[in-house]
């Protein structure tokens, strides 16, 4: 298999060098160019024909998101952004992944006089989105769930989540949902402490639902959406009826903090089937193991389809798993949380 192509556009020439010195490292990564300024990458991106971009965001002249934006227009590639989470850097980043960029890496997490972290953390980026698990085994699809909506116990809370690839599919999510849902949505999207409450923010801005940042103790309300916050797990406290926002650090012996699996077993202790899942794009195992427990509860469990997802690990996992009651593409899922949460309203009043 030949090496993958990378190109690095940063206009800090320490971080060119330093990153051109992680890449070469790798025997799988062929680091095919290096540009100081956006229009310096957009002039030689034919000629380098990379398969993924490490994109700087604040670049002088057109800057990173101009020049994201040209890179999808022209060739729409994986692009990884180097960020940081200081208070313009956060919107910044998360503006990218929905215009959209794959992922992204804050260099503030890590130590530039240690590269070794950043390193593997960024071959390892490299690697999963431009991959995209293809050589992995076809997986059996459910067939289509055929069942009275009414015979269900009526929902109270939506769960969802996402890593890779999972801004803008939580955002379009949840844009379909409409304005109006009769109960909360709690939601776990992977991402450093920094970005989440930025996350949540630009939501609030572009949907009609109302998006924060999950604090601790406060109820979950309907027609509000609750963003875990990076580093800290989001569990459903409370009992039927009066669900609260529960956080804590604990685990901390997990991959992702905040954990799909966490948000997603807490609401099966407290509600049983009452619970509607939804797991999207993204990279390993996170969630399949909550979907499981849920669906055991008979709860109603949807996985985003591998056409549609960015990264289709996650959802792949939960299906292998057994979890997943619907398979179904992204533009789908909206209009069929509205059919479940609908049924469940009238069959309350009933």
């Amino acid at each position: 298999m030949s090496p993958i192509r990378v190109a690095l556009a940063d206009d800090s020439s320490f971080i060119r060098k330093a990153v051109a010195r992680m890449l070469s490292e790798s025997s799988e990564i062929d680091l095919v160019g290096l540009a100081a300024r956006g229009e310096e990458l957009l002039d030689n991106l034919d000629r380098w024909a990379p398969d993924v971009v490490v994109l700087d965001l604040s670049m002088p002249g057109m800057g990173g998101l101009a020049a994201l934006d040209e890179i999808m227009a022209r060739r729409p590639i994986p692009v990884i952004i180097l960020s940081t989470h200081s208070r313009k850097g956060a919107p910044m980043t998360i503006e990218a992944l929905h215009r959209g960029a794959t992922d992204f890496l804050d260099k503030q997490q890590y130590s530039l006089v240690d590269f070794d972290a950043l390193r593997q953390a960024l071959v390892g980026k490299i690697l999963e989105v431009t991959r995209r698990e293809a050589v992995a085994a076809p997986v059996a699809v459910p067939p289509p769930h055929e069942t009275a909506e009414d015979e269900a116990e009526p929902p109270e809370l939506i769960v969802v989540g996402a890593s890779t690839g999972g801004p803008p599919a939580i955002e379009q999510l949840l844009r379909e949902l409409g304005g109006f849902v009769p109960v909360p949505i709690a939601v776990v999207q992977h991402m450093p402490p920094g970005f989440t409450r930025a996350f949540a923010e630009r939501l609030n801005v572009h949907l009609p639902l109302t998006v924060c940042e999950a604090e601790e103790g406060e109820p979950l309300l309907p027609s509000s959406v609750y963003i875990a916050p990076g580093g800290l797990h989001l569990r459903v406290g409370g009992a039927s009826g009066k669900l609260r926002v529960s956080l804590a650090s604990q685990p901390e012996a997990v991959l992702h903090r905040p954990s799909v699996d966490v948000l997603f077993a807490s609401a099966g202790r407290v509600l049983g089937a009452r619970v509607v899942a939804v797991l999207l794009t993204g990279m390993g195992q996170d969630g399949a193991e909550g979907m499981l427990s849920l669906a055991r509860r008979g709860a109603h469990t949807i996985a985003q389809d591998e056409k549609t997802s960015i990264i289709f690990g996650m959802p792949r996992a939960a299906l292998l798993a057994g979890a997943v009651r619907e398979v179904l593409p992204l533009p789908a899922i909206g209009a069929r949380l509205r059919e479940l949460v609908a049924g469940a309203r009238l069959g309350a009043r009933s």
